[in-house]
C-alpha cells in the first residue's frame, strides 16, 4: 500500500511536469544544446524527486528536506502553469470562432511571449503562497459561555495541522511555539495532524527540545489526526507525550475541577467512541472544550452539551482550487460557527500539507478568551 501511494505521487509529479516541459519545447529554438540541456533538466528533477520518494528512510536528513522543499514547490508552480495555459488554449479556441484577438496566437513570437507571461504569473502566485505561509495570523475570537467557572476567564492558544515532518521542519517548529508563547496562553492546544505521518524525521531533528519550551500554567494538550493514522501512530504518540503534550485519545481532562478538555481519536481510526460514550459520565454543568480533528457531524457537539468545538484538517482548502472543494464537503470549512450554546472555530492550520505555500488560504494560529459566569 505505502510503495503503490508513492507510485501515485510520482506519477502526479511526472504529469505536471510532461505538461510544462511539452509546451515548453514547442518554443525553444532549435540549437541542439539548448534542447539537450533542457531534456536533462527536466529528467535530472524526476530523477531525484522518484529517488527521493521511495528512498527517503535511507537518506539523509539534510538531503531529504531540500528535495521536499524544492520539488513540493515545483508540482504548484507546474499545476498553476498547466491551469494558466488552459485558460490561454480556450481563449484561442474561442478565437478562433469570434476573431476578438488583434493578434495570431499560433505565431511563434506570440507563443513565446505567452510562456514568459504564464511564467511570470506562476511565480508570483508562488511568492504570494510562501508569503502567506510564512507569515501566520493571530486570528483572535471573545466567547462568552453560560456556565459558571471558578475562573472568570481562559486564554487558549490552538494549532493544528503543522504537518511536521520533511518538509515543516524544525525550524519552522521553533517558530510556532515562540508565537505560541508570545500570546501567553493559560492554556495550549494543538488539534491533530501534528506529525505529517512517520515519527522518523521529528525523531531525527529532536524536535522535542522546541516542544518542551511551549509554556502554559494550564499545560499543552493534543489530539492526532488523520496524518498520525498513516505512520507509526503509537510511536509518534509516545514521542509527543515524552515531549510534553498530554495526547488525549478518547480521554478526558478535568482542569482543576473546573474545566473539561475531550479529545478523540480521529475518525480515521473506526474504532473510536462515540461523542456521547465519551461524555456520559461527566458533569455537563461544568464547561467543555472539544478537540476533534476533523469537522464532521458537528451537530454531535450541539446535541452533548459542548460549549467549544476544536477542529482543523481543512487547511481552509490551502491551495486554490482545493478551496472551493473544502467549502462544498463540510458544513464550515473554516472560520467561527456557532449553534445554540455550542460555539465551534475550525482553523486552516499552522502549517500545511505538501508544499509550503498558502494560495487563497491562511497560516493560523487561534487565540481565544474564553468568558465564564463566575461563581
Amino acid at each position: 500500500m505505502k510503495n503503490m501511494f508513492r507510485l501515485v505521487i510520482i506519477i502526479v509529479f511526472v504529469l505536471v511536469s510532461s505538461f510544462a516541459y511539452f509546451k515548453i519545447r514547442n518554443i525553444l529554438p532549435e540549437i541542439f544544446w539548448i534542447k539537450l540541456m533542457y531534456n536533462l533538466f527536466f529528467l535530472i528533477i524526476i530523477a531525484i524527486f522518484s529517488i527521493s520518494v521511495f528512498f527517503r528512510e535511507h537518506l539523509p536528513l539534510n538531503i531529504n528536506v531540500l528535495i521536499n522543499n524544492y520539488s513540493l514547490t515545483w508540482i504548484i508552480a507546474c499545476f498553476y502553469f498547466m491551469l494558466v495555459m488552459l485558460f490561454v488554449g480556450l481563449i484561442s479556441v474561442l478565437n478562433k470562432y469570434f476573431h476578438f484577438l488583434p493578434f495570431n496566437p499560433h505565431q511563434i513570437e506570440i507563443k513565446r511571449i505567452i510562456i514568459f507571461a504564464a511564467f511570470a504569473i506562476v511565480v508570483l502566485t508562488i511568492i504570494w503562497g510562501r508569503y502567506n505561509f510564512n507569515n501566520i495570523k493571530i486570528e483572535k475570537l471573545d466567547i462568552n459561555i453560560n456556565k459558571k467557572a471558578k475562573i472568570e476567564t481562559l486564554k487558549i492558544v490552538a494549532a493544528s495541522d503543522l504537518h511536521l515532518g520533511y518538509s515543516v521542519d524544525k525550524k519552522y517548529l521553533k517558530k510556532y511555539v515562540d508565537l505560541i508563547n508570545s500570546r501567553k496562553p493559560d492554556i495550549i492546544l494543538l488539534v491533530g495532524d501534528i506529525a505529517d505521518t512517520h515519527s522518523q524525521p521529528i525523531i531525527k531533528q529532536n524536535m522535542k527540545e522546541e516542544f518542551l519550551q511551549l509554556q502554559a500554567p494550564l499545560g499543552v494538550y493534543g489530539v492526532i489526526g488523520n496524518h498520525e493514522c498513516y505512520g507509526d501512530t503509537q510511536n509518534t504518540v509516545n514521542y509527543l507525550k515524552s515531549a510534553g503534550i498530554v495526547m488525549l485519545q478518547d480521554g478526558l481532562v478535568l482542569i482543576d475541577n473546573d474545566i473539561y478538555i475531550v479529545g478523540r481519536n480521529d475518525k480515521t481510526i473506526k474504532s473510536r467512541k462515540k461523542l456521547d460514550e465519551l461524555l456520559q459520565n461527566i458533569d455537563k454543568q461544568k464547561p467543555v472544550i472539544l478537540l476533534d480533528h476533523q469537522p464532521f457531524n458537528l451537530n454531535q457537539a450541539q446535541e452533548n452539551g459542548v460549549d467549544l468545538q476544536l477542529s482543523g484538517h481543512t487547511h481552509g482548502g490551502q491551495i486554490f482550487p482545493f478551496t472551493l472543494v473544502t467549502k462544498s464537503i463540510y458544513e464550515k470549512h473554516h472560520g467561527y460557527l456557532k449553534k445554540n450554546d455550542t460555539h465551534y472555530y475550525i482553523t486552516s492550520g499552522t502549517g500545511g500539507w505538501g508544499p509550503k505555500q498558502r494560495i487563497g488560504s491562511q497560516s493560523e494560529i487561534v487565540e481565544i478568551t474564553l468568558r465564564f459566569v463566575h461563581e
